[in-house]
């Protein structure tokens, strides 16, 4: 589309969700030397409806990637339908639709665009692009992921 970056709700100008500016809260953080804790999605049981267990051996402790694996990877070259493997969390559906669109390295690009990366510069923040009701929303996250007994929770390397 032609001018498509002045288009508010395009892919090149995407909403942004609660207002949340991923290369203004990026540069931040880089500047502070300090990692980005989003403050819309808590570090928290609740946020991945799981309860509180009384057990303190298996409390959920939230790490980023580096903490869980020094080896971590967000990307590492191509990508491919079977680099995502279930963890324990409810959440096939948005692990089976970034499965399907790794058959379409452009759209992927889309809704995970290129460029972030565990390694320098880092800054614990990472963005994605949505298409809900008929635009593209981008939604910034940190990077924390729940984690019991030194496993993560959520996705894992194949």
């Amino acid at each position: 589309m032609e001018n498509d970056w002045a288009v508010p709700g395009s892919v090149s100008n995407p909403v942004k969700f609660r207002n949340q500016d991923y290369e203004a809260l990026r540069d931040s953080c880089l500047e502070s030397k300090s990692l980005f804790s989003d403050p819309e999605f808590l570090a928290d049981d609740k946020s991945i409806g799981m309860p509180a267990d009384t057990d303190p051996s298996k409390a959920i402790k939230w790490q980023r990637p580096k903490e869980i694996s020094p080896n971590a990877k967000f990307i590492e070259g191509t990508t491919g339908t079977t680099d995502i493997c279930q963890g324990q969390l409810g959440n096939c559906w948005l692990l089976a639709a970034l499965s399907s669109l790794t058959l379409h390295p452009t759209l992927f690009a889309q809704v995970v665009p290129p460029n972030q990366s565990l390694n320098e510069p880092y800054a614990g923040i990472f963005h994605f692009r949505f298409w809900q009701y008929g635009e593209w929303v981008e939604v910034v996250v940190d990077d924390r992921l729940p984690v019991r007994g030194g496993r993560s929770l959520g996705p894992m390397p194949a």
